[in-house]
């Protein structure tokens, strides 16, 4: 838990340039409202959107982003199993095809992330490679996403006997309905100083309570929606269902909404701390402004930060 006036950095999603945000137009706007929203940081992925591969990062680079002041950070593409994507020729093409659709000329990405494992190609190799491309100035930073605690153990004990740039970003799941990785996977990272950046702080859309009502239309959980199983089996149980109607009955009298409450909970109230990074997701511009409006009305009041609490230690009870 961090200070009650800071919080974590803000960072916005670019899974949905391509997509909600599909032209040039479009996201040279959408780049505006980050700026004047306080937020200059990106996440992307060679594979975003999951329906468009690559349009994220070459939207962003149409629209010159580095050159407007924005730090990107991104990752190696990953295209359907992960079965080899991490061999060393393929990150050097991935990093090289990332490079020009991003337009980056002679800037560099803030952090280069490993977006899932690749139990086909040795560590070993994956962290030579990785390496290499760190020492020629093509990354500031190394993430890794999706990795357990023995890999990330293994890995990083590869990088320490080699003198490799060490992982030192993970991008991972956490919102307050999601937090078993507190216990299990926080300490290893703080252990080896790696910072952890939260991806689905709304539990992608889960936390508005749509699925929970039946009103999934237009939402991930929709019948056809490219992430909709995926989602599904995280969040469509009866404890999370239970967690939601919960929410509803603590914030309905004190005029917050679910949404506002799940932002400043994981801002203010979580595990994170300012070194960490919260990545914000949104298919309007009205939504990235409701959501920065929802964070800095700060901390919840301690009454409804401790029933969320209390909500978390119910569903966490074997």
């Amino acid at each position: 838990m961090i200070g009650m006036s800071s919080h974590p950095q803000l960072i916005f999603d670019g899974a949905s340039l391509g997509a909600a945000f599909a032209t040039t137009a479009e996201v040279s706007t959408l780049l505006e409202t980050l700026k004047s929203s306080g937020i200059s940081r990106i996440d992307t992925a060679a594979r975003y959107p999951p329906t468009n591969p690559n349009a994220s990062e070459r939207l962003l680079g149409e629209t010159n982003v580095a050159a407007r002041g924005f730090s990107i950070d991104s990752k190696i593409f990953c295209p359907g199993p992960p079965e080899g994507h991490l061999a060393p020729d393929l990150v050097r093409k991935s990093l090289k095809e990332t490079y020009d659709r991003l337009n980056l000329g002679d800037k560099r990405l803030n952090v280069l992330h490993c977006h899932r494992p690749d139990p086909v190609t040795p560590l070993e190799e994956q962290a030579e490679v990785l390496n290499e491309q760190h020492k020629a100035g093509l990354f500031d930073k190394l993430g890794i996403s999706n990795f357990d605690i023995e890999m990330i153990e293994k890995y990083i004990a590869i990088c320490e006997e080699k003198g490799y740039v060490k992982p030192t970003v993970y991008q991972g799941m956490y919102n307050l309905v999601c937090r078993d990785i507190e216990k299990t996977l926080f300490p290893t990272l703080r252990k080896h100083h790696i910072v952890f950046n939260a991806y689905s702080p709304l539990a992608g859309g889960f936390l508005n309570g749509k699925l929970s009502s039946g009103e999934t239309e237009g939402t991930r959980f929709e019948a056809g929606n490219v992430m909709d199983q995926g989602y599904r089996m995280i969040y469509d149980k009866k404890e999370m269902h239970d967690a939601i109607q919960f929410l509803t009955t603590i914030l309905v009298s004190k005029g917050i909404s679910k949404v506002e409450a799940s932002l400043r909970w994981v801002a203010y109230h979580s595990q994170l701390n300012e070194t960490d990074g919260i990545i914000l997701g949104a298919s309007s511009l009205s939504q990235i402004v409701q959501n920065m409006d929802a964070i800095a009305k700060g901390p919840l009041d301690e009454s409804i930060a401790a029933a969320i609490e209390e909500m978390w230690n119910r569903m966490s009870v074997p």
